[in-house]
């Protein structure tokens, strides 16, 4: 592998020793080694101590999101896009699970004046219709990209995926093919969360059936610390405003899907960029050696958002070796 380093009725300590085992699980959600280090160390951040961080966070404005908005007839229902530029490969941005597109907003401004760029809202998310019959499976939302690919004219494009987006990303590159995905970046992606031991899946999907919100904003605020200033609010935001259900289904699933089949039958450009936590033996890297990696450290989970310079570069290079 090639690498470049570039409730309050519960109490904080009631909620630590109850989570700890189904942190591993987690951990798997998100595919960072990070939780897998505080399981030993026990540093888990209590909820009091994170709103008080929260509140006193001075805050720098949000990034423009320099697009259209468009609005596209999914399988599911109306999927909310912002699109803005032209020329060069067209880029589709696609988040992870209790995203939006609008995370992408950075990269997005940084393509815009030199191409043409797409960020979608997956159902049930941002400005997207829910689901009525309730599927958010990876194939779902993989639908959910090829619609608006479709309705918009793309002949090809280039995917960038983050988190559970990149496993979706996947499973685009490998339905269309490399005819029309041109290059598939993935942004510290899940793992394969087929191989979380059952031991420690059904304890936390117990858990998080009983208060989808509560427990995925208690996860979320793991995979935060570190982040830099505003991250955590604006995740935290786009996270409450995705309802429950959307989050637990579409994470019921992701633990039945493997992300590996469709990273072997694409044979286009690959490049993975991990945060330098993302190395449980399920991550990504660790599967799959022969994966170009470029590694971000000091970030939490969201590197767009955490280093965007960083990855805006990351991106340009990549964009470069393939219309080169």
């Amino acid at each position: 592998m090639s690498r470049t380093r570039i409730d309050p009725k519960r109490s904080p300590s009631h909620r630590r020793a109850r989570r700890l085992r189904p942190l591993w699980t987690a951990a798997g959600l998100f595919a960072l080694g990070v939780l897998a280090t505080w399981l030993s160390s026990r540093r888990i951040h209590p909820m009091a101590e994170w709103e008080d961080f929260l509140d006193g966070e001075d805050l720098p404005p949000r990034e423009p999101f320099p697009t259209t908005p468009v609005e596209v007839a999914g399988p599911a229902g109306i999927l909310h896009v912002e699109e803005g530029g032209s020329g060069g490969l067209p880029v589709v941005f696609v988040h992870g699970l209790g995203g939006r597109g609008a995370q992408w907003g950075h990269q997005v401004a940084h393509l815009r004046p030199e191409r043409r760029v797409l960020a979608l809202d997956l159902r049930g998310h941002g400005g997207s219709s829910p689901a009525a019959d309730g599927a958010y499976g990876v194939a779902d939302l993989a639908a959910d990209v090829t619609a608006v690919a479709d309705e918009l004219g793309l002949e090809r494009f280039v995917l960038a995926g983050h988190s559970l987006g990149a496993t979706v990303a996947a499973e685009v590159a490998r339905r269309e093919g490399v005819e029309r995905v041109a290059g598939l970046l993935l942004v510290d992606p899940n793992g394969d969360q087929t191989r979380i031991p059952r031991a420690e899946l059904d304890p936390f999907l117990a858990s998080l059936r009983s208060d989808p919100a509560g427990e995925m904003r208690w996860y979320f605020k793991q995979v935060l610390v570190g982040a830099a200033p505003g991250t955590a609010e604006r995740v935290l935001e786009d996270l409450a405003a995705t309802p429950p259900e959307v989050l637990l289904a579409a994470l019921e699933a992701s633990f039945t899907h493997s992300p590996l089949p469709a990273l072997e039958d694409y044979d286009g450009p690959l490049l993975a960029v991990v945060s330098d936590m993302n190395s449980l033996p399920y991550s990504l890297p660790n599967l799959r050696p022969d994966l170009p990696v470029r590694l971000l450290v000091g970030t939490s989970h969201w590197l767009m958002l955490d280093r965007p310079d960083d990855l805006d570069r990351i991106l340009d290079d990549f964009l470069g070796t393939l219309e080169g």
